[in-house]
């Protein structure tokens, strides 16, 4: 063999080493769950140029991450809580406990023992519930319904001739108040005059001067004996 070839083949051994590449993806968008539901975190793992893959799959491990912890995520000893589904990692009856960081690693089984780890994926869980943009849009919905049926009352109102009947109703019920109003006032009008014409009569009963019929008698008896 000449030395040509030997190098060639040196160089062809080194580039299947040396360009062997493990690419892995993952998802910046933060994910949101509620709590009790169940969530899959997408991972994509790329392995190119690498001597004897394809007889192996790469292997894949998950870790997660939180402020004042990090494990790796053991989802054979917890099969009912978690589960490998191709790369992705899917997690069952999530808690607030599951808030966190999750990264996807990679490293290739052959003999270069390539590795590569993901820019992680947030989750986010809530109670479940209502949030406030759901509150809104209920609220909105329920305002947008109770409109709907008013305009649709007027219309059939409308349409059946009712709207009239009702009007008048309100016209009868108007006037009759104003005449109890006129009637209430004519009354307390005759009331205050009928106290004021009692109250003239006892002063004028009160002041009458007394009967003069003695003071005559008086007198008469008087001329009689001058006589």
């Amino acid at each position: 063999m000449s030395l040509f070839n030997i190098t060639f083949l040196v160089l062809i051994s080194v580039w299947f080493v040396c360009g062997c590449k493990v690419d892995v993806q993952q998802s910046k968008k933060v994910l949101r769950r509620k709590e009790q539901t169940s969530v899959s975190i997408p991972c994509s793992v790329n392995i190119s140029n690498c001597a004897g893959y394809g007889s192996d799959k790469p292997e894949i491990f998950w870790y997660m991450f939180h402020k004042d912890r990090h494990y790796q995520i053991d989802w054979n000893n917890q099969p009912a809580k978690y589960m490998l589904e191709d790369q992705n990692l899917k997690i069952n009856f999530v808690s607030k406990n599951d808030c966190g960081v999750y990264y996807c690693a990679a490293a290739n089984g052959a003999q270069s023992g390539e590795q590569a780890i993901g820019q992680g994926s947030t989750l986010m869980v809530t109670e479940r519930g209502l949030n406030v943009r759901q509150t809104l849009l209920l609220t909105l919905l329920i305002l947008l319904v109770a409109y709907g049926l008013i305009v649709l009352g007027i219309i059939i109102c409308i349409k059946t001739g009712k709207i009239n009947l009702i009007c008048k109703g309100r016209w009868r019920k108007t006037q009759d108040h104003s005449r109890q109003m006129i009637f209430s006032g004519v009354v307390q009008e005759l009331y205050k005059r009928n106290l004021v014409h009692d109250k003239i009569q006892a002063h004028c009963k009160v002041s009458q001067p007394k009967a003069e019929g003695p003071q005559t008698l008086n007198e008469d008896i008087y001329q009689n004996y001058d006589e």
